[in-house]
């Protein structure tokens, strides 16, 4: 795929500046952040400044919408186990930066039971249950809660 700030042909059939085409190549870049994409593209300011820039100005331009939209379709579809995992990072991060805590364990929880740390566990039992089998499950579950007890 071409991109589109590297290509001063297509900037012009796109009817975006050279500083757009820039932008659009750095939020793309970084994963949809709009206020380093807009200091990376070369817009002026602190980053309040930046940030309104790159959501009102930029994100608000329906040529940049369009463009962003069209290299969006480009892109295949990516639903693996590593995306997700990528993702649940990037959303426990991010939440905790943002003072959100309960997004940020709910990330993590995900994560550990990606990672097998939390495995739902459960005993299917059917047919006759005899003393013997009431006993050993008794054991098993004496044994599961001293182990959680000792970590």
């Amino acid at each position: 795929m071409t991109s589109l700030a590297n290509n001063p042909d297509r900037v012009r059939q796109s009817h975006l500046s050279r500083k757009q085409a820039r932008f659009i190549a750095e939020y793309e870049a970084n994963n949809g952040n709009g206020t380093q994409a807009a200091k990376r593209a070369g817009y002026k300011g602190n980053a309040k400044t930046l940030s309104v820039t790159a959501s009102r100005d930029l994100l608000g331009n329906p040529r940049v919408k369009a463009e962003l939209a069209r290299l969006e379709a480009l892109k295949p579809a990516d639903y693996g186990p590593k995306r997700v995992k990528r993702r649940l990072d990037e959303i426990s991060h991010s939440s905790e930066r943002a003072g959100q805590f309960g997004p940020a364990v709910r990330a993590e929880e995900l994560l550990g039971k990606a990672a097998g740390m939390w495995v739902d566990q459960s005993i299917n039992l059917q047919g006759q249950l005899k003393d013997e089998h009431i006993q050993a499950l008794l054991e098993l579950a004496r044994k599961r809660q001293a182990e959680t007890s000792d970590k």
